[in-house]
């Protein structure tokens, strides 16, 4: 293992990382919202023009972007989404795909019915971008071969406790669902969930139909966290018990 000083081409400090896919890492400033590919071995970056939107630029707000790649093209691609104040229903989407010379591509608005949803950086598995819904759990599906949405997947029935909080992640190259549950916020439970296709393939085209998905319980682990008290910042033990269930 080596370290590797990068600085990434953005007017201040901050950044977001969006991925990383056969040694290339793509990042997004926090207070532009700009965007490059990098490969910080060699210190080479590409950095993206703005995304040309339809839609005023006074007349949207900035949702769902993500990064992923192709093999059988060998395709690489960031996806930018906005929705429209007017309706926030509907979703306009960007993709820009590195090295092909079109720039940005507008593939078309698309009627989610999404409402009210807060949402992290997608997560690329197996020719798709997933996003969940941190308040409500459901999951956001964005084909990248097709460079459109797919039927949203619904979360797994809620779990007993006073609240939920709902994230996702790559496991074994799967997508993984976490719900964490509770009753009180410095004791949790949180339970992981696999989606898997028929006969557990991991196929791409399967892979994007939700059809073929459904969510596997893996495991769960209940958790005590640190807590701070006082002006001494006292601290308490952190506790963090994981059982399997295979």
């Amino acid at each position: 293992m080596r370290t590797i000083n990068f600085t990434p081409p953005f007017a201040t400090s901050g950044y977001t990382f969006f991925g990383s896919i056969n040694g290339l890492v793509c990042l997004s400033g926090y207070h532009d919202r700009s965007v490059c590919i990098c490969n910080p071995v060699t210190k080479e970056y590409v950095k993206l023009p703005k995304f040309s939107r339809d839609s005023d630029s006074d007349q949207y707000f900035p949702w769902a972007r993500g990064f992923g790649y192709l093999p059988l093209t060998n395709e690489y691609k960031f996806v930018e989404s906005i929705r429209l104040k007017t309706d926030l229903s509907i979703v306009e989407v960007g993709v820009y795909t590195f090295g092909s010379g079109n720039g940005w591509r507008n593939v078309g608005r698309f009627d989610l019915k999404c409402g009210d949803t807060l949402i992290d950086n997608g997560v690329f598995v197996n020719g798709a971008l997933y996003w969940v819904n941190k308040t409500g759990g459901v999951v956001f599906v964005f084909d990248l071969t097709e460079e459109k949405f797919r039927e949203q997947i619904s979360p797994h029935p809620k779990p007993t406790g006073w609240w939920h909080g709902y994230s996702i992640g790559v496991l074994g190259g799967a997508l993984y669902y976490a719900i964490e549950h509770g009753y009180q916020l410095n004791e949790s439970t949180s339970d992981i969930w696999l989606l898997k296709g028929k006969n557990d393939s991991h196929d791409m085209k399967e892979q994007v139909h939700q059809e073929t998905l459904g969510w596997s319980h893996e495991f769960s682990y209940p958790e005590k966290k640190t807590i701070f008290l006082g002006k001494g910042w006292r601290c308490f033990t952190f506790l963090l018990l994981v059982s399997w269930h295979l």
